[in-house]
């Protein structure tokens, strides 16, 4: 399978523009709560790596978004900016959906789903 080299452009305008609303989200998201570092170290280890899983599942799907945005695109005949938008509501809305529905599916199969569970957040 050849690549075209106008299919790879696509793809990269698709992506950059993922990106721009996935770091407006993540901007959102990191510094609209809890800003300031708690003074616990067990607090600050785990307020960090809050903060770091956010963002690596966050951008790791942002390849994913861009390729399925060209292959939709390229399905439907849409021009450059329908793809590029289409990344871009892809990047908004996020890979967090989706961890979100696999943590609900997952705490149904463990009998969690009417539990309280502990927010560990400061």
């Amino acid at each position: 399978m050849q690549v075209k080299f106008d299919d790879f452009l696509l793809w990269l305008l698709s992506l950059f523009g993922g990106l721009a609303l996935c770091g407006a989200r993540l901007g959102w998201l990191l510094f609209g709560v809890a800003p300031v570092p708690p003074a616990d170290p067990v607090a600050l280890d785990l307020w960090r790596r809050k903060r770091r899983w956010l963002v690596i599942s966050e951008i790791s799907a942002l390849p994913a978004f861009a390729t399925i945005s060209v292959m939709i695109g390229k399905i439907r005949a849409w021009p450059v900016e329908g793809v590029v938008l289409f990344s871009m509501v892809l990047g908004a809305l996020g890979f967090a959906f989706f961890l979100d529905a696999l943590q609900t599916i997952v705490r149904r199969r463990m009998g969690l789903n009417g539990a309280a569970v502990k927010d560990e957040t400061p």
